[in-house]
């Protein structure tokens, strides 16, 4: 049983990269995004689901906003590696690819 809250521990959760010195790689904002499982949760999933791990930071919680209605009013800022940083702004800016089937 694992005894930290770090990444990993699930198959579908990409496991944080650490740095040479086993300190963990510290992460860079990737955006400011709305929290609600149609956008923050979303993009969280899709990086997921492409090896990039990402957290969700909250500046200001919006305590009775996100007990009444289940997120955060002031939104939530995503942050991923900073070695994937790049990776993941571009995945999140790619372009459909729409096949003959669809």
């Amino acid at each position: 049983m694992k005894n930290d809250w770090s990444f990993g521990g699930k198959a579908d959760v990409p496991i944080w990269p650490v740095l040479k010195n086993g300190e963990k790689e510290p992460a860079a904002l990737l955006e400011q995004v709305f929290d609600s499982a149609a956008d923050a949760d979303m993009k969280m999933s899709m990086l997921a689901a492409y090896g990039i791990p990402a957290f969700k930071y909250y500046e200001k919680e919006g305590a009775a906003g996100k007990v009444i209605n289940g997120f955060s009013g002031f939104g939530a800022s995503l942050y991923v590696p900073a070695s994937r940083l790049e990776e993941a702004r571009e995945l999140l800016t790619a372009e459909p690819i729409l096949t003959e089937d669809m």
